[in-house]
């Protein structure tokens, strides 16, 4: 989901197409710099492993569920291609403003790919790996500064009026994803994060991409993902964080976590030039909403 979160996350605009291409995509070192002196070096990137079981109903299924365990990871460069398969695999098919808009998980999107990993050599990413190595969650993070987020305002301004004639008539995938980047860059800049942290704040830990694994899902990888992910923001010096929730299962989870919300956009009233939404989601994902947690 993405949280969606998930920057789904987030952050979601231009501007960090653009942080791609240029300074923002910063060559951080493949093995990385553990933040907390008691994580382990490099090696399989593991930080803490993590052992969960859930109680199911089906007395079979709750001892199969037992043997289950993963560790949360730093993920490094190398990790970079089995993300995208992720992503693919995942997020790209649970997010609802994929669904609504019509761009199909079969199908690739270039842009969305690159928006999805735009951040990731920043090196403060985390995710989930089972017992057996494979991917069962991501947490894809970023940092955002002050002058990066007043960019993305100049920019939404800029962009008020590219609102397509026809969101059905859309059928390039490119296309339809501009219009997420769009909707998500307007959403970003109505919440005024910066005006929500304490004086003088002038860089944010911002949670980009939150997704698991459906077989995994229930038994908190989504929280544990971020649990780490806030104290590599702690161990960083960050003040704040911030999510931007496009599902919500994403704000829910953020909601519970002690995140405040600062700004929600209901997808209804996002509209193409005939009347017609543009992101008809399926219920509950009503809404964008943006949650900070200070930290």
């Amino acid at each position: 989901m993405a949280t969606q979160v998930a920057r789904l996350a987030a952050m979601h605009s231009s501007r960090t197409m653009s942080r791609t291409m240029s300074r923002t995509v910063r060559a951080v070192a493949a093995q990385g710099t553990l933040l907390a002196s008691q994580w382990p070096p490099h090696q399989s990137s593991v930080l803490r492993p993590v052992s969960t079981s859930s109680a199911l109903a089906n007395a079979d299924d709750a001892a199969a569920a037992d043997k289950r365990t993963f560790e949360i990871v730093r993920l490094v460069q190398k990790d970079k291609p089995k993300v995208l398969e992720f992503l693919r695999k995942f997020f790209y098919h649970d997010e609802p403003l994929n669904t609504a808009i019509g761009l199909r998980p079969d199908v690739r999107c270039p842009t969305l790919e690159e928006f999805s990993l735009s951040t990731f050599d920043e090196g403060i990413s985390v995710g989930a790996v089972a017992g057996d190595g494979s991917l069962v969650g991501v947490c894809i993070n970023a940092t955002l500064t002050r002058e990066e987020d007043e960019e993305n305002r100049r920019e939404c301004e800029e962009g008020a009026d590219d609102v397509p004639e026809d969101v059905k008539a859309l059928e390039d995938p490119d296309a339809k994803f501009a219009q997420i980047k769009r909707m998500l860059s307007h959403a970003t800049a109505q919440g005024d994060v910066f005006g929500h942290g304490p004086p003088g704040l002038d860089r944010l830990f911002d949670i980009f991409i939150l997704s698991v694994d459906s077989s995994w899902r229930g038994k908190g990888i989504a929280t544990k993902l971020l649990d780490e992910s806030r104290e590599i923001a702690q161990a960083d010096g960050h003040r704040l964080i911030r999510i931007v929730c496009s599902s919500f299962v994403s704000a829910l989870i953020a909601s519970r976590m002690g995140y405040r919300c600062i700004a929600k956009l209901d997808y209804k009233t996002v509209l193409d030039r005939k009347g017609q939404r543009i992101f008809p989601t399926e219920p509950p994902h009503d809404a964008v909403t943006t949650y900070v947690l200070d930290i």
